[in-house]
Formats: C-alpha cells, structure tokens, sequence
C-alpha cells in the first residue's frame, strides 16, 4: 500500500503559483482519496502581498482549508510579522491541525499549539511533529519563547514511538538543522524541510531519513510516497513537481487585498512620495523623523530603498503606503558608543550596497540604494561629530533608530553584541500611519 504526502513551503503568500498548487492538490487528492495527506510547513503568510496584508493572514488560511490541509506548522512570517493576538487567533477557522515544540507563550509557558498530531490511513499511524527557527529576540519582544526545538523533538518523539507506526518532522529550522534531525533522531522516517529555501529535485537521504524540501515561493510541490506492508515501511521515495509545468488558473487575490486596503484611508492630503535610490527626498527626511521619535533616539539610519514605488500625492490610502514601504521589517532601538557611531557613518557613506538587489532579512524591494543618516551632523573636514549640537564624545553612550536587518552583523559589525530593543509587533508602514500628521 503506498500513502502520498504533498508537501508545500515557504509560499510567501505567492498566491498566483499557490492557486495552481491549490487545484493540483485537489486533482490528486481526488485520484489518491483516503491515501493522501497534505501538509504545509510554514511561511505560507507573507504581508507583502496585499490580501494577506488587509486580513492579517486569515486568507491565507482559508486557502489551505480550501486546499484541503491536514496538517501544517507556523514559520517565521506568521511567528513574528504578526502581532501576538493575531498568531493566537490565526488558526481558529483552520479546518487542519497545527502543530509546534518549540512555540510557549511567555506568560504562560504554555504550549501555543499542540506539539504533535496522528493521522491514520488505512490502519497506518503516522505521527507529525513540527518545529519552528528559534528567532528568539524577535519572538521574546512578540511575548512567545520559542528555544529549545531539538529538546522538545526528543521528548515527544519518544510519546510518537509509542503510538505510530511511521513519523514525519516538520522543520522550519533550515538545511542543516533537518540534516541534523536525521542524524540525531533516527526514529524519524521523514523530515520535511523549509526556511532556507532550499529544494531537492529527489529528496536526500541521510542516516537513512528521507529529506524533501520544495523551494520557495510556491515554484514547486513536494510529493512524497511511502509503502507499506501491512505496518511496516518497505520504502520510500521523494519527488518534486515544478509549478510552471501545471495548468494555469485564474485568480484575483491581488486584485481583492488592493480593494481592501484602498478603503482604509491614512492622509486626505498628503505630499507626493518619490523613489530616490541615492539621495534623501522629502519622503525619507520626514521618515527619519518619525522613526527617531518612535524608538526614542539620537539618530536614525535607514536605506533610500525602503522608499518600493512613488506616490503622486492626495489622498493615501493602506494601499499606497503598503506599496510604498511593502516590507516584513521592524524598528529597532541600539545604544552605542560614539567611537562606535563614528565607524558606522564611515561604513555607511562607503556605500556598499548601494547597487545591490537585495533579497531577504524582510525587505520586499530590489535596489538597496544609498544609507541615510538623521541627527548626526558630520563636520567633513574637522573630522567633527556633532549630536544636538555638542560633539559626539567616544566613550559616551548614543541610541540609534534603525532596521532589524541591519543588526544580523552582516552589514554593521558594531550592532551584533549591541544592545537592542526590537519594536514589535509594527512595521515601518505602521510607523508612517502612526506619525501620519507628519505627511
């Protein structure tokens, strides 16, 4: 007896593709009936798109119902791009369980969702478990623990030995870390991947786990066949099946969050909104402004790329301002030192990335454009830095306003071991909507 799992991730709300996906699934599970499951390992949300954005998310989840999901975990899209009420409440109306080890309200320390789910087909128990990446500053500022993944595998792997016949792991964890379940578990008979985007044409196998893992963005569905004999597993086999090779269908998504959001109001008369990748415009000055006096700081930096398409002005509804600023991005609040701020204006007027398409970290743009900086005044040829007007002093504690993505290291070094205060749960949008009597 084979038993097919269909397997989605990382969609991104890249709902054109997961339409097609969407019909595929129906058209397989109508050939396959009570000998198919489907299961979608997280990041199915993505609020750049607008009819995720005007529902929060509860889109999304009336298309998996209506895909017909059995079971599905939460990545970090939904974790952390969602304010906390909403993640809690997301999955009421979801006709399919959800399932996660490693995600505890802070509060509580209690479980957001259950741990782990049995399906049984045919007399075939299997188990699924799930666990999600531990992006835990980000998560802790949410109000939600989310360590301790590989801890709590190891526990309610042993209650599934006990009860199934056969266990699938859902990891939004990466690459590595379903390598590392492979090699660390060897109950698991199948561990499906996400969060790093990654996709094998076959599957992998590795300490004899079969991996499957379908890409990003809905470009493929993961199928995975498992053959019993009676109970006991006699083989199993991976395969993928490329989105553009299936039938188009039509969809209006796009069209539906566009009127949405367009209703909700944000400025009767607000100044035009320009694109300027490498140099500061109106826009990007009030900007500034508003995120210093969101985050409470000195100064504030940003990149002239944020600014994702131009506004003509008059009336600005969500819609524009989700054009304008469409990304997954938070504010963040970072003491330094002077001679710290000192080498971050140096990095920043080196202009690195400046032509760079940038992919990733929360930002749904393409150039990255120049670095901005506000509340520093920089005497050029004194060498003289000046906060407020008195002079940046090194050893003196300064807070800056600025990007999550830029504290991963990669692009200011001084702001990894930093001291940070993530501001969550708004976007750089809701900044703007905030301080909207700055337009």
């Amino acid at each position: 007896m084979d038993i097919h799992i269909f397997h989605t991730n990382d969609v991104h709300s890249h709902l054109h593709n997961y339409k097609k996906q969407m019909q595929y699934i129906k058209d397989k599970r109508a050939e396959y009936g009570d000998l198919m499951l489907y299961v979608d390992i997280g990041d199915h949300v993505d609020r750049a798109h607008p009819y995720t954005e005007a529902t929060l998310g509860s889109a999304n989840v009336k298309l998996l119902n209506e895909a017909g999901c059995d079971v599905a975990t939460i990545g970090n899209n939904e974790g952390i791009t969602l304010p906390k009420e909403t993640l809690m409440h997301l999955y009421d109306d979801a006709d399919f369980d959800v399932v996660c080890v490693n995600l505890r309200d802070v509060d509580t320390d209690s479980l957001v969702f259950k741990p782990y789910t049995v399906k049984e087909v045919r007399g075939v128990r299997i188990g699924f478990v799930a666990a999600t990446v531990e992006f835990t500053p980000f998560y802790l500022a949410e109000g939600f623990l989310v360590e301790g993944a590989f801890q709590y595998l190891e526990h309610y792997l042993a209650e599934l030995e006990e009860i199934t016949d056969c266990i699938v792991v859902l990891s939004h964890l990466g690459k590595f870390d379903e390598e590392r379940i492979a090699e660390t578990f060897p109950s698991v008979d199948v561990v499906l991947g996400a969060h790093t985007h990654h996709h094998y044409p076959k599957g992998a196998v590795v300490s004899d786990t079969l991996i499957s893992a379908a890409g990003r963005y809905g470009e493929y569905t993961g199928h995975v066949t498992l053959s019993f004999e009676d109970k006991n597993m006699v083989a199993k086999r991976a395969e993928l099946i490329k989105t553009d090779m299936l039938v188009g269908v039509e969809e209006n998504y796009y069209q539906v969050g566009k009127s949405l959001l367009e209703k909700m109001v944000v400025v009767e008369n607000s100044v035009p909104v320009t694109r300027d990748l490498y140099s500061i415009s109106e826009f990007t000055y009030t900007f500034m402004q508003m995120l210093k006096r969101f985050t409470e700081t000195d100064v504030a930096l940003i990149h002239a790329g944020l600014v994702a398409d131009a506004f003509e002005g008059g009336t600005l509804t969500q819609f524009d301002l989700h054009r304008i600023l469409p990304h997954s991005i938070n504010a963040v609040r970072v003491e330094i030192t002077g001679r710290e701020l000192k080498e971050i204006y140096s990095l920043a007027n080196q202009h690195e990335f400046k032509d760079r398409i940038l992919n990733g970290l929360g930002f749904r743009g393409d150039i990255f454009g120049v670095f901005l900086m506000d509340g520093l005044e920089v005497v050029e040829l004194e060498r003289k830095f000046l906060i407020g007007g008195e002079l940046v002093v090194d050893s003196a504690t300064y807070t800056i306003g600025t990007l999550d993505m830029y504290t991963f290291g990669r692009i200011f070094p001084q702001f990894k071991n930093a001291k940070k205060e993530y501001m969550m749960p708004e976007f750089l949008r809701d900044i703007v909507y905030k301080y909207k009597e700055m337009l």
